[in-house]
């Protein structure tokens, strides 16, 4: 590999080949993959642990809940020691993690697997991009390549559904995560021979920020969780409650009162980009809500097994894939006015799957979940695109840091208010939460659009 002489005389970085390349590939998809594939696994999951269904809700929110907090911590990371070496331990506790997932034997041996599996994913997914933008140097090739890339995420999020299906049903859950470990070798051997320079300018993160992030996350899932199945006494919830609100107000209170904010006020005060990070929130909460309550919906109330439910979710997943491939062809100058299509086709899909399902018919109530996997696919990379366009140049890596936090912020949400819901109504009450998501991406990129008065 011929190496590339930085500019600041730090060190030298090699050039990622096509190896390299599928490497970082393989850990957005294993980010995205794990995210999504335990929905359809779920039922099994806690029934072979048994493991109560508020405990279930914590086997998604343990990975989502790191993975959405260290986002920020692992860019500066990525800057002070290189991406390609931050990217490779975290690839390595990512394998660890994986194979404690696999031989939990009890609940909370796999929420704490989880924890540290998401813990690893958080610092592995920002180094992925950050791997491609340093090690390919010509300009048109890295936007192919990180175009590829985006699509290998979607692919992850889109056929988890089907193949968690297989797997559940042919061979069991805990090969889920036990394939990782092969995989994860593989990726690691690809990528052995690369290396990149750490930055001469090192961003500094606040921690106590990051940990009072953790606190609020948690304390938010732990209160819409334990509520809705009364594992906790009501005292209890209170002082969470109190818990989360005070580490909000002390979160706020360190990034205004901080000469050296972990959101710069080049961001704090940019309209435009604060908008599309919410309008990320909401999406993930409808993108990733919508596969996890359809794949316990198929499973709960209409009692078909994990490999049919994969079958069925194939309407959502294929349809998911072809709005990745869609987002490749839209230009900049046409991406406003496809974020706001996508955004306003899910936002129809979501309501027409809550009405039809109301009687029953699953034909009726799966038929436009497609409407929803293509709004989901265009918006995954177009969302991102617009985001980046509206920060400066020089906040990027904060910018798109924060941008993550706000869509895994979103996810967590989503595991906790629709992972507990019934379906006494069919799919009518967390679909129509579903549509309203769509709803605050449409409303907060319209707001974003709009020109401040002179």
């Amino acid at each position: 590999m011929t190496e590339l002489r930085t500019t600041d005389g730090v060190g030298t970085t090699t050039q990622l080949g096509l190896a390299g390349v599928i490497a970082v590939s393989i850990g957005n998809f294993l980010v995205a993959f794990d995210a999504s594939a335990v929905n359809v696994a779920l039922p099994t999951v806690t029934g072979e642990l048994h493991a109560s269904a508020g405990a279930g809700q914590w086997f998604l929110d343990g990975y989502t809940i790191p993975l959405c907090v260290f986002l920020m911590v692992s860019g500066a990371a990525g800057d002070r020691f290189g991406a390609a070496r931050v990217y490779k331990v975290a690839l390595l506790v990512f394998l660890v993690a994986s194979a404690l997932c696999a031989v939990a034997t009890t609940g909370p041996e796999f929420i704490g697997a989880r924890v540290l599996q998401g813990a690893a994913a958080s610092f592995a997914l920002p180094m992925t991009l950050a791997i491609l933008g340093k090690g390919i140097p010509d300009v048109k090739r890295r936007a192919r390549m990180i175009g590829a890339w985006g699509v290998v995420g979607g692919v992850g999020i889109a056929s988890s559904p089907v193949l968690s299906g297989l797997v559940t049903g042919h061979l069991g859950w805990r090969w889920m995560f036990a394939v990782n470990v092969p995989v994860c070798l593989g990726a690691l051997w690809m990528l052995h021979r690369f290396s990149d320079a750490p930055e001469a300018v090192r961003r500094r993160v606040n921690p106590m920020s990051q940990l009072l992030l953790c606190v609020v996350l948690t304390a938010v899932a732990a209160t819409l969780i334990e509520s809705r199945h009364g594992a906790w006494p009501v005292g209890w919830l209170i002082v969470v409650g109190v818990i989360g609100v005070l580490a909000a107000a002390g979160l706020l209170r360190i990034e205004l009162g901080s000469a050296n904010p972990t959101v710069p006020p080049e961001l704090s005060r940019n309209r435009p980009y604060l908008m599309v990070a919410l309008a990320g929130g909401c999406y993930q909460f409808a993108s990733y809500g919508s596969l996890l309550v359809l794949a316990l919906f198929l499973q709960q109330k209409h009692g078909l097994s994990a490999e049919r439910t994969g079958y069925v979710l194939l309407v959502c997943a294929i349809a998911w894939f072809l709005g990745n491939v869609t987002a490749l062809t839209i230009t900049p100058a046409r991406r406003d006015r496809a974020i706001l299509a996508a955004a306003s086709l899910g936002l129809v899909g979501a309501l027409a799957a809550a009405f039809g399902s109301v009687g029953g018919n699953l034909i009726a109530a799966m038929a436009p979940t497609a409407l929803i996997g293509y709004a989901a696919g265009i918006l995954a990379s177009s969302l991102s695109a617009a985001a980046m366009h509206s920060s400066p140049a020089a906040v990027a890596g904060t910018a798109a840091g924060l941008l993550n936090t706000s869509r895994q912020s979103g996810m967590v949400i989503a595991v906790a208010v629709l992972g507990g819901m019934s379906f006494s109504h069919e799919l009518l009450w967390p679909m129509l939460l579903i549509a309203t998501a769509f709803a605050g991406v449409l409303t907060a990129v319209r707001r974003g659009l709009r020109r401040p008065r002179v």
